[in-house]
């Protein structure tokens, strides 16, 4: 009679996985351009807000500016386009072009005569005021006003005035500059750091007071 011999059981050799050198290198290099790209498009992201935050943030100034002048357009007894140096106002000859840095509006009803007119007289001033006239107190309006002859008179076509038509079409354009990238470095070939931009508006008396 035959026995069954024991049987023995020997353990396998477990084995370790891992990843190998170039495995490695080759994660570490494809997460490295995935961060690269993340903080790329989040650089593009915030420069195009600082780009369109400025735009609109200049539009909407200037938009104010000209819904105050066209208002006071509409309610006024009489409008002139001349020119002034902040004290007081000449209007343009007649047989000239009627266009100036300056606009008288005197009002109806109130005993108050209201003047906005641009002052260039040094390099860096490029603003736009407004006073009563007698007052010497002045209201900055806009920064930054390139154009100087910035109001004219028109007729109802947009032909240009050169007499003083008794409702004439109140022409007033607006062109500015303004820092489109705060963080940015100013002067050498960074001239691109600003933008410019340029507003318009025709605007007639409601009617004859």
């Amino acid at each position: 009679m035959k026995l069954c011999s024991p049987i023995r059981l020997t353990p396998r050799p477990v084995r370790c996985g891992g990843f190998t050198l170039i495995e490695m290198m080759t994660v570490v290099a494809i997460f490295t351009f995935i961060i690269m790209a993340i903080v790329m498009l989040q650089m593009f992201a915030a420069r195009i807000y600082i780009s369109a935050a400025t735009k609109v943030s200049a539009t909407t100034g200037g938009r104010e500016v000209l819904n105050a002048i066209r208002d006071q357009i509409k309610s006024s007894k009489d409008v002139f386009v001349g020119t002034s140096d902040g004290t007081g106002f000449t209007r343009i000859p007649f047989g000239t072009a009627q266009t100036g840095n300056a606009l008288w509006i005197d009002y109806a009803n109130k005993a108050v005569t209201n003047i906005y007119y641009l002052d260039q007289s040094l390099p860096t001033t490029n603003i736009l005021y407004s006073f009563i006239l007698g007052s010497a107190a002045k209201t900055v309006m806009a920064m930054y006003v390139t154009n100087y002859y910035c109001f004219s008179a028109e007729d109802y076509q947009g032909n240009p005035l050169y007499n003083y038509q008794n409702n004439p079409v109140i022409h007033v354009v607006m062109q500015f500059y303004q820092w489109e990238y705060p963080i940015g470095v100013i002067g050498g070939t960074n001239l691109n750091s600003y933008s410019f931009y340029t507003l318009q508006t025709r605007v007639a008396r409601r009617s004859k007071q």
